[in-house]
């Protein structure tokens, strides 16, 4: 069986009162932002949704566009007294985080089932 069928840019699984976003890009793009910007902002008319986790093993390389737009993501949630975890980060979207700092602002998780266990 051949993987030629593409996969959405992003995917969506609820679990509970957790929404977790699966970016299924090796780099996260316009197209993929776009997406991941309106799953959130569809998740903030869900009441029942405390936790948002993108699950962000896919991905390989976030451009300065990306590592902005997951900022105000951060800034979006919080206003709406939801959590916002970016879990299983490759080391190089990791090590980017780290060097510019955001790594001390967005919450940032080793598996999506460690970001799951925390919130609970």
């Amino acid at each position: 069986m051949s993987d030629t069928s593409p996969l959405p840019a992003v995917t969506i699984e609820k679990r509970g009162s957790a929404l977790i976003a699966t970016v299924n890009a090796k780099m996260l793009d316009e197209k993929e932002l776009k997406q991941l910007s309106a799953v959130l902002d569809q998740a903030s008319a869900d009441a029942n949704v405390a936790l948002i986790v993108v699950d962000l093993s896919r991905v390989q390389l976030v451009p300065s566009l990306g590592l902005g737009l997951l900022l105000r993501m951060s800034q979006k949630c919080e206003a709406r007294k939801q959590g916002l975890t970016l879990a299983a980060l490759s080391p190089q979207v990791r090590k980017m985080i780290s060097i510019t700092k955001l790594d001390r602002i967005l919450k940032l998780s080793d598996t999506v089932e460690t970001a799951l266990a925390e919130q609970a």
